[in-house]
């Protein structure tokens, strides 16, 4: 073998040529490579590309609306939580111009939505009003927009927000009262990045440092009597799946929600809130 040859690995062709260097005014570190055999990807796209193959790898659907977390506390403090509930569950129908769309991509009337909540024409009226008063829905010409403050559809730097995934809404809202979704809605603000748990500092990195909320914050926070939130939390499910799993940790009891409904990670959940969340289907007897 001639000793001057050079076995390079994939690793040593891909990065050779790369490098860092500084911003002389900023001292910014920046990344440089040949134009003809690399490509810039920003962080955000990357994690939007990763996001879509784990997607696909788990065979997960992809569609999913995003609500941003820091914003919907002026949504929760102006509407009422049935109507808090019917905007959940329009959010099924939004693009990404946050207009609220038919399944055949026309622009929604007034009409649509009052055939799509399954309402009468007073409860839509009365809906929408809230809604526009609260500049929560735009109206523009007899269509109407979700303000994309508090929910759109669509790729994001942010990582203060909630996916909520379409198919499992649909199927939540036709088991469940308006109410009860609104009361589900009330909780998106408080879950947990890395675990889903319902918590009172969702923005927390070091898990170890959660804190829980027991259904006594629960029930302050929504302003529903314990008795009745207990009963929400225990008993709320679509199909044969539970919207809410409660965690026993000695005399302590916390609570987490579904990720395969509400996530807030790009991809897929890690295998531990896949089987709290799957293994009661598994039982027997």
């Amino acid at each position: 073998m001639n000793e001057n040859r050079r076995l390079y690995t994939a690793e040593h062709i891909a990065f050779t040529g790369t490098g860092t260097a500084f911003d002389p005014e900023t001292g910014e570190a920046l990344i440089y490579a040949p134009a003809a055999t690399h490509k810039v990807v920003n962080l955000a796209q990357s994690e939007a590309f990763k996001e879509r193959q784990q997607t696909i790898k788990a065979g997960r659907s992809v569609e999913f609306t995003i609500t941003n977390m820091n914003n919907i506390d002026e949504v929760i403090e102006r509407v009422s939580d049935k109507h808090c509930g019917y905007l959940l569950y329009l959010q099924c129908f939004v693009n990404y111009d946050t207009t609220l769309s038919n399944p055949n991509k026309t622009a929604m009337s007034k009409e649509d939505i009052r055939r799509t909540l399954g309402v009468s024409k007073p409860t839509v009226n009365s809906f929408l009003a809230d809604m526009i008063d609260n500049a929560i829905i735009f109206e523009d010409s007899g269509s109407y927009r979700l303000n994309p403050r508090y929910h759109f559809q669509g790729k994001t730097s942010n990582t203060a927000i909630v996916r909520t995934f379409v198919a499992k809404v649909k199927e939540l809202y036709s088991e469940v009262s308006a109410k009860d979704l609104g009361f589900v809605y009330k909780l998106l603000q408080h879950i947990h990045l890395e675990t889903n748990t319902i918590c009172a500092n969702p923005y927390e990195r070091d898990v170890e440092n959660t804190v829980p909320l027991t259904k006594e914050d629960i029930a302050r926070i929504t302003g529903v009597d314990e008795k009745t939130v207990y009963r929400k939390l225990r008993k709320l499910k679509f199909g044969d799946q539970y919207v809410f799993a409660e965690v026993v940790y000695g005399r302590s009891r916390y609570y987490k929600i579904n990720p395969f409904v509400f996530y807030r990670k790009p991809g897929v959940p890690d295998a531990t809130l896949r089987e709290m969340f799957s293994i009661r289907n598994n039982y027997r007897g």
